[in-house]
């Protein structure tokens, strides 16, 4: 069913065609495994897309630097379920727009100002790994409240996908160096 929804939305890479190591791409190859293992699906089936955290996380640390990254990801996820058809549901949603000196919020991942419950038929959410030259991520699509595995699929994104390869790099306020 899902794989019906997915060639309706005409998904295409044609003007990412020359950019070989582009996320977007990597996170389109993903979701299409998925789609291509999911079973029978409802495409109107309320659908969240969590963060992609790493595999190692231990409790009360925060993010590791490719928090950027993982949050991509879950963007990328959103829209390529959002072009597929599916049913979206964005839970980070407040209940009304806060305005700020430079900036309109909707969007919150303070848990105290959103909704306690939301109604979800399926929750999709991954994990990634470091590996020596690449991020191994897994992603999962989990039935609720049966809490079962429905979609899986696994890729590795090459280290540099998000950021140039250099022999230092800054990110996140970080230096790296690189190999020589």
């Amino acid at each position: 069913m899902l794989a019906g929804c997915a060639n309706k939305a005409a998904l295409s890479t044609q003007s990412y065609a020359d950019q070989q190591d582009n996320l977007h791409l990597h996170v389109e190859r993903m979701i299409r495994q998925m789609f291509d293992t999911a079973g029978r699906i409802h495409p109107g089936s309320p659908l969240a897309i969590g963060t992609i955290l790493p595999a190692q996380l231990e409790g009360g640390k925060s993010l590791p630097e490719h928090r950027a990254l993982s949050l991509q990801i879950q963007e990328s996820l959103v829209t390529f379920a959002t072009q597929a058809g599916l049913s979206v549901i964005e839970f980070k949603t407040l209940p009304a727009v806060h305005i700020e000196s430079g900036r309109d919020l909707m969007l919150s991942r303070d848990v105290e100002a959103l909704s306690e419950q939301v109604d979800l038929q399926y929750f999709l959410t991954g994990t990634y790994s470091q590996q020596q030259h690449s991020l191994m991520v897994n992603l999962r699509l989990i039935e609720l409240p049966a809490k079962r595995v429905v979609a899986a699929a696994t890729d590795y994104l090459p280290n540099d996908v998000a950021w140039p390869q250099g022999k230092v790099v800054n990110r996140n306020n970080m230096i790296y160096r690189g190999q020589y």
